[in-house]
């Protein structure tokens, strides 16, 4: 895994990074997410 790692060029690893990173920003914030995910449904069906 860490050779495959190696072997990629820079931008793939800075993207690999930025998801890692994002992943976790969401997982910490997951309330404000989920809120956000249920007024846009709550939106769209007009209630």
């Amino acid at each position: 895994m860490i050779k495959w790692y190696k072997s990629q060029p820079d931008s793939v690893k800075g993207a690999i990074w930025l998801g890692i990173i994002l992943i976790i920003g969401i997982i910490l914030r997951w309330d404000y997410v989920w809120d956000g995910i249920c007024r846009g449904f709550n939106f769209y069906s007009a209630k």
